[in-house]
């Protein structure tokens, strides 16, 4: 199968299952791309990092896998994969909603299916964090960032941006 064809069906199939938004796709994304032999590990540790310090969602990492799999084209048909089934689903669900919102146990499922989603980012967060967090540095900057978040509530741009100054500074050779 050409390599074009595999972006498009697996970052579609991506989207359609990432529930939860971006975070509920890093699962999926990562079994795929690794098991592709797209990225290293390692690679697409750094492509959810560029998801995260570019604006918009972090389903956009699928741009940069795309990129690395199938150049400019595989950029471009992994983004439009992974944001084309919530277009079509929020379309047809528009016109649905008002006869499926009051169904009885509709609202218990989709909580439930949201606590699957904590726990799937939590996993992935914890497997994102063995392979990076290697470092007594690496281990101070997260644990201040979780703090920093948690109870200061810094802004996701400014941890991004101090971090790397962090690091420019304290791990240049």
């Amino acid at each position: 199968m050409h390599i074009w064809w595999q972006l498009l069906s697996s970052f579609f199939l991506v989207g359609l299952l990432g529930f939860g938004g971006g975070f509920g796709m890093i699962p999926l994304m990562k079994n795929i791309t690794l098991g592709n032999h797209w990225l290293t590990a390692s690679q697409f540790t750094q492509a959810i990092a560029m998801g995260q310090i570019t604006p918009g969602p972090v389903a956009i990492s699928a741009t940069f896998i795309g990129d690395r799999a199938g150049g400019f084209v595989g950029a471009v048909l992994a983004t439009i994969a992974i944001f084309l089934p919530s277009i079509l689903l929020v379309i047809l669900l528009t016109h649905v909603y008002h006869h499926i919102r009051n169904i009885p146990g509709l609202q218990a499922v989709l909580s439930a299916t949201l606590a699957g989603v904590v726990g799937l980012i939590a996993a992935v967060t914890l497997t994102l964090g063995r392979s990076v967090i290697i470092t007594p540095l690496a281990a101070v900057v997260a644990g201040v960032t979780i703090f920093g978040v948690l109870k200061w509530k810094w802004p996701y741009w400014a941890v991004i941006v101090t971090s790397a100054i962090v690091g420019a500074l304290l791990l240049r050779p």
